[in-house]
């Protein structure tokens, strides 16, 4: 077994200026990398050496190191030691890694260190540059980096960044020439230190007959101006003779595992010691820099008080410096970007020796280019960050999650219930098939929920959002929106801003579609909204500024207490596959007197209202009005109070002997509030009720009274309200028009209204023949028995009591 020195690879990869440390090791040999050479100081059989540069092979251990093993063998005494030349290695981090180039990544890519991607749980890196990867099935996670990369991840629940992901921001990093060696190193033949993200490449040529010298300076004190640079070290250049003496090239490139561009900026160092020697030399530097194409990048030279600068080169005056005096001190400054610097150094009189001494040099790394990448997740549960750039990203099957970050994304979920995130930026949204939620985000977007029931919120900016097929819930955000709910019983809310929505898909043309009869729920938000119910019976919460249209079916427009501000609002109920007709619940905000008809044609209503607030309701074809009657009327069921006119056939309500029962028909009508249809108006507290109660003149209350068990020999019976006017705390209201709504109920049962016991509709003939001709045959289609016997749905839940027996109970 070979025995040789450890060497320290910075990141995994084997670099010029690397150390070599430690005693000597006896090690297995896993692969021999090649030959190269070190620079060691220490001591030999008895003889120091500094600074020797020696032959010898580079092997990677059986433990995962790498060891140098001299040419001549191990030294006695080894005091300090580096590489100078190496052959191309570097360690297997279990990370394929991509170039800066536009790399391709597939099965048949192997990286630099051995990495392949496989069939397996791989992670990819593709570094900078335009590049494609293809990760095939297993688990992966794959991150872009800089440029516009393809990323296709392949089946299985694979995590894709478009970047890197991380908002990178500049590093402040800084070459040291102390770290390559002590002080007098010579390191002509050049090398690479790694700085964290940045690998900084040096290399010296001579350029004229000076015998030039390149060695590390940690011993005389360098001027540093209050600037961040090491006063003990630097870079000593040295010639003998006149005119071109050495050039020094600086190279800079990101690291292996760096996102970071190939260049740096912000650049600053000093040079020192340029001065005069009579009859011996005056110095003479000039720095150049270029970014990664080869294109001159601007440098700022501020020389010391006894020099000249011309154009980019520092010439010496007549004064004699040191390297610690600020005379002969130039700063150079490099905004950047810049990816090269070139120090060439000269003695421009005389020819004689001369020195210059270079100081540690600082910089920041450049962040990666915003690429637009192409992200595709394949099959899985994937999920997908575009990050910066105009990213196309499509889970494809399976339950996925898309972010597009900043830039104008498209993200396309594909099967399965998808999450997508536009984040900033003017993005579009295809949610595909299944139960996906989408969010805009910043920017004006576009947002398609596809089939099934989605979620589609547009946040910040002005959207464009359709629900697509099923039962969606739209949300415009803020700003001015455009939503469609499509097919499906939709819930739209329009949000701030002046909106436009439809429930549905409307045409001006044609036959209605099939299917898109669906109840859709609408908020027009604050702003002036301009909504349109479309087909089915819709509901439609409206507000100051408004323009609303029912479309087809039985609507319901409910004036939105929160959306007032003293606007107009512009209500047209639409006039095609009416039922029971549309209608208007003024929420209990005005009289019955503070409507002005301009129709009152049943079928036709028109007009027009003003709230309190100086809200202006314009109304056209509609049926119902319904100011306090209905509205005000809270009917009890197992999830608390709602108003009658939001219930329909198929809720539960509470009753008194029955616990919760379903509602098995609904029916509505608009008459003229004067006369025997004058409704009755209970003040609150009279019979238990928690707010003011309107009812019907016929319609009947529960009294419970020891009274009444004496009299009528039960303690509970059923009054008509007609019937118990006091005059005082029952009373009859007269109005233009009044709207009365029935619940039917499988049996004929007691239900609370405000707190207050009252009956539902009991469909005798009596009650039959208080309901308008459409009502009574709606109710036939849903209990046909009733149409041959009337008298068939069953008795009463209590005694009804006549006028007369009214009279007598509450007088007595």
């Amino acid at each position: 077994m070979p025995s040789g020195y450890r060497v320290s690879l910075g990141n995994n990869v084997l670099n010029n200026g690397d150390e070599i440390s430690g005693g000597i090791i006896t090690f297995t040999t896993a692969q021999t990398i090649g030959t190269g050479t070190w620079i060691w100081t220490g001591t030999d059989s008895g003889t120091s050496f500094v600074n020797t540069t020696e032959s010898g092979t580079y092997y990677l251990g059986t433990d995962g190191f790498v060891y140098f093993v001299p040419q001549n063998g191990p030294v006695t005494t080894l005091t300090w030691s580096n590489v100078t030349s190496v052959p191309n290695f570097s360690l297997s981090d279990g990370i394929v890694t991509g170039t800066d180039n536009g790399d391709t990544l597939t099965i048949a890519y192997t990286d630099s260190d051995g990495d392949k991607i496989t069939t397996g749980n791989d992670t990819v890196r593709a570094g900078n540059g335009n590049d494609s990867v293809d990760a095939s099935s297993g688990n992966d996670v794959v991150y872009g980096g800089g440029g516009s990369d393809t990323v296709t991840a392949g089946a299985g629940n694979d995590l894709v960044y478009g970047d890197s992901n991380a908002t990178l921001a500049p590093v402040s990093e800084h070459l040291n020439w102390a770290a390559q060696g002590p002080d007098g190193a010579n390191i002509a033949a050049g090398f690479t230190q790694t700085t964290g993200e940045m690998e900084v490449q040096v290399s010296f040529a001579s350029t004229g007959n000076n015998n030039p010298t390149y060695s590390i300076e940690t011993s005389d004190t360098q001027f540093t101006g209050g600037g961040p640079m090491s006063a003990n070290s630097s870079l000593f250049l040295f010639g003998t003779g006149d005119a071109s003496t050495s050039r020094t090239t600086i190279n800079f490139k990101a690291s292996a595992a760096s996102e970071y561009q190939d260049a740096v900026q912000n650049v600053t160092f000093r040079i020192n010691d340029i001065d005069f020697g009579s009859n011996n030399h005056r110095d003479a530097v000039t720095v150049t820099a270029f970014n990664g194409s080869g294109a001159a990048v601007a440098v700022t030279i501020t020389p010391g008080s006894g020099d000249t600068l011309s154009g980019n080169t520092v010439t010496a005056g007549n004064a004699v410096e040191t390297s610690a005096d600020a005379g002969g001190s130039a700063l150079v400054s490099i905004a950047g970007p810049v990816s090269q610097i070139i120090i060439n150094y000269s003695n421009s009189q005389y020819s004689n020796t001369h020195a210059v001494n270079v100081t540690d040099i600082y910089f920041q790394t450049v962040p990666p280019f915003a690429g637009n990448d192409s992200l595709s997740g394949g099959d899985g549960l994937d999920t997908l960050f575009g990050e910066s750039g105009n990213d196309t990203l499509d889970g494809g099957d399976g339950n996925d999650s898309l972010f597009g970050g900043a830039g104008a994304d498209t993200l396309l979920g594909g099967n399965g219930a998808d999450t997508l995130d536009g984040g900033t930026g003017n993005d579009s949204l295809s949610g595909g098939a299944g139960a996906d939620s989408l969010l805009g985000g910043d920017g004006n977007d576009t947002l398609d929920g596809g089939t099934e029931n989605d979620t589609l919120s547009g946040n910040s900016g002005s959207d464009s959002i359709l629900g697509g097929d099923g039962n969606d819930q739209l949300d415009g955000g803020l700003d001015n929106d455009s939503l469609l709910g499509g097919d499906g019983a939709d819930t739209i809310f329009g949000g701030a801003g002046n909106d436009l929505i439809y429930g549905d898909n409307v045409s001006s043309t044609g036959a209605n579609p099939p299917g898109y009869f669906s109840d859709d729920i609408i908020w027009g938000g604050s702003g002036a909204d301009t909504m349109f119910g479309g087909y089915g019976n819709d509901t439609l919460h409206v507000g100051s500024g408004d323009v609303a249209n029912g479309g087809t079916g039985d609507d319901l427009f409910l004036i939105d207490q929160t959306a007032l501000s003293g606007g107009t609002i512009n209500i047209d109920g639409g006039e095609s596959d009416e039922g029971g007709g549309d209608t208007i619940d003024f929420q209990s905000l005005l009289h019955w007197s503070d409507v002005t008809y301009t129709s009152t044609v049943p079928n036709d209503l028109a007009g027009y209202a003003t709230l309190a607030d100086g809200t202006v309701v314009n109304f056209s074809n509609i049926e119902n009005i319904v100011i306090c009657f209905a509205t005000g009327t809270r009917i009890m069921t197992p999830f608390g109070p709602r108003a009658v006119e939001s219930l329909k056939a198929g809720d539960m309500v509470l009753t008194r002997d029955n616990g919760e029962q379903p509602i098995r028909w609904v029916g509505s009508k608009t008459v003229s509030g004067t006369g025997s249809n004058a409704p009755i108006r209970f003040a609150p507290g009279t019979i238990g009720n928690e707010r003011e109660l309107f009812v019907s003149p016929q319609h009947r209350m529960l009294h419970t009274s020891p009274r009444a068990s004496l009299f009528f020999g039960d303690r509970a019976v059923l009054l008509p309200a007609k019937h118990m006017i006091n005059g005082e705390t029952i009373t009859t209201e007269k109005r233009d028009l009044v709207g009365y709504f029935h619940l039917l109920l499988d049996h004929h049962e007691i239900i609370f209204a405000e707190g207050a016991a009252t009956e539902t509709f009991h469909p005798g003939m009596q009650g039959l023949n208080a309901l308008t001709a459409q009502s009574r045959e709606d109710l036939f289609v849903k209990l046909p028995y009733l149409r041959s016997d009337p008298n068939s749905y069953g008795d009463t839940a209590r005694q009804c009591l006549r006028g007369y027996e009214t009279r007598l109970l509450m007088a007595a």
